[in-house]
């Protein structure tokens, strides 16, 4: 048996635009400068702490600035109405394939654990997925190859089966550390020479691609 993992944002769900609209109002409510969503590609790929940071003017980025903007950032994306985030093109009908196929479909997010659940029901209300996992307490947020390895236990699944789908370097860096086959993919929020710089073992530059890399 065979088990794709995926990251959720930038590799299953387009969040780009809210994470930037999210970012730039905290910038807005507390005096900073705002960016076009175009610039926040380059920023979001290292999680949301170096979002923050990264968007902050250089004057403005101490500790205690990241760690206030941080805290107001993940409660007003966490919580407020997402209005603009949709699957990727193809990635539904990907999904349905590979249930098809017979393959198991594994979801990893750096988002509370909590919140997956309801985001996975609202984007993929016909898949079946076998396993979804999010931040939990006492786990670091990605890197976190423990997020795939309890998937690897609770599935009966060994690692040269598994294949783990992501869009950036941290992705990248969970898979290899978790010793699983790292799949990179160009639609998110990064670009292929990273990918290949922390481990990509292969690259896609469309959902369908995947059927020809399993």
């Amino acid at each position: 048996m065979k088990l794709i993992i995926f990251d959720l944002d930038g590799t299953l769900l387009d969040t780009l635009q809210d994470l930037g609209d999210s970012c730039n109002a905290i910038l807005q409510q507390n005096g900073y400068p705002t960016h076009p969503i175009v610039a926040y590609k380059k920023f979001v790929g290292n999680g949301v702490q170096k979002l923050i940071e990264r968007a902050l003017p250089q004057e403005a980025r101490t500790a205690e600035t990241i760690t206030t903007l941080l805290a107001a950032f993940k409660t007003y994306y966490e919580h407020m109405a997402i209005s603009h985030t949709k699957p990727y093109t193809g990635i539904i009908p990907l999904l349905q394939e590979l249930k098809s196929l017979g393959y198991l479909i594994s979801v990893a997010s750096n988002k509370y654990h909590e919140a997956v659940i309801p985001l996975m029901q609202q984007y993929f209300p016909d898949i079946q997925f076998d396993l979804v996992l999010g931040h939990r307490a006492g786990h670091p947020a990605k890197p976190d190859p423990a997020i795939v390895l309890d998937s690897l236990h609770t599935l009966g699944v060994n690692k040269e089966n598994c294949f783990y789908v992501g869009d950036s370097s941290v992705d990248m860096d969970t898979a290899n550390n978790a010793s699983v086959t790292a799949i990179g993919v160009t639609w998110g929020f990064r670009d292929e020479d990273e990918l290949k710089e922390h481990g990509a073992q292969y690259i896609i530059h469309s959902p369908q691609e995947l059927l020809g890399i399993l």
